[in-house]
C-alpha cells in the first residue's frame, strides 16, 4: 500500500509538473507585462510633462518679449509726441503681437502667471489710452502731463518684472521674487 501511495504521488507530480510550470511562467509573463506597462506609462507622463514645460517656456519667451517691445515702443512714442513728432507705426503691431501672445498664454499657463500677465496687459493698454488722450488734447499744462505719462510708462517695467518672476518660478528657475533692474533701488544698493 505504501508503494502504491508513493507511486501515485510520483505519477501525480509528473502529471502536475508541466501544469505548475506553465502557471508559474504565465504569472511571470503577466508581471513582466504589468511592469512594462507601468514603465511605458511613466515614460509617456514624463514626456508629456517635458513637452508641456517646453510649450510654457516658449509662451513665456514670446509674452515677455512682446510686452517689453510694446513698452519700449510706447516710451519712444511718448518721447516723440512730446517733442512734436509722430508716433511710430510699429507700436500697433507690437500691441497686436502682445495680444496674440497673451491669448496663447491664457490656454497654457497657471493662474498665478496669468494674473501677472494680465496686470501687464492692463498697464500697457492703459498707457496706450493715456498716450492717445494726451496726443489728442491741446492741454496747456502739457509738460507736466507728459512727464507723468513718461513716469507711468517707465513704471510699467515693475509690472513686467513681476510677470517675469512668476514665469521663472513656474519654470523652476527662480524664487518668484522679481530680479531687480538697474533702475531699482535694490539693485543700486547691492552694487
Amino acid at each position: 500500500m505504501a508503494t502504491l501511495l508513493v507511486a501515485l504521488v510520483g505519477v501525480m507530480g509528473t502529471l502536475l509538473a508541466p501544469l505548475t510550470t506553465a502557471w508559474v511562467s504565465s504569472r511571470v509573463r503577466l508581471q513582466e507585462f504589468d511592469l512594462q506597462q507601468r514603465a511605458s506609462a511613466a515614460a509617456r507622463q514624463e514626456e508629456s510633462a517635458a513637452a508641456d514645460l517646453e510649450r510654457r517656456r516658449a509662451a513665456y519667451i514670446a509674452l515677455n518679449g512682446s510686452a517689453r517691445q510694446w513698452r519700449i515702443l510706447l516710451m519712444e512714442d511718448v518721447n516723440a509726441l512730446r517733442a512734436g513728432g509722430n508716433a511710430a507705426e510699429h507700436t500697433e503691431q507690437a500691441r497686436q503681437t502682445f495680444q496674440a501672445d497673451f491669448a496663447q498664454a491664457q490656454m497654457l499657463v497657471p493662474d498665478y502667471v496669468l494674473d501677472a500677465a494680465n496686470r501687464v496687459r492692463i498697464a500697457l493698454a492703459d498707457a496706450r489710452k493715456r498716450l492717445d488722450r494726451q496726443a489728442a488734447s491741446s492741454n496747456s499744462e502739457g509738460e507736466s502731463t507728459w512727464q507723468d505719462l513718461h513716469g507711468y510708462v517707465l513704471d510699467i517695467w515693475d509690472v513686467i518684472t513681476d510677470m517675469q518672476a512668476a514665469m521663472r518660478k513656474d519654470l523652476g528657475v527662480g524664487s518668484g521674487l522679481p530680479v531687480p533692474s538697474e533702475r531699482s533701488e535694490a539693485y543700486r544698493a547691492s552694487s
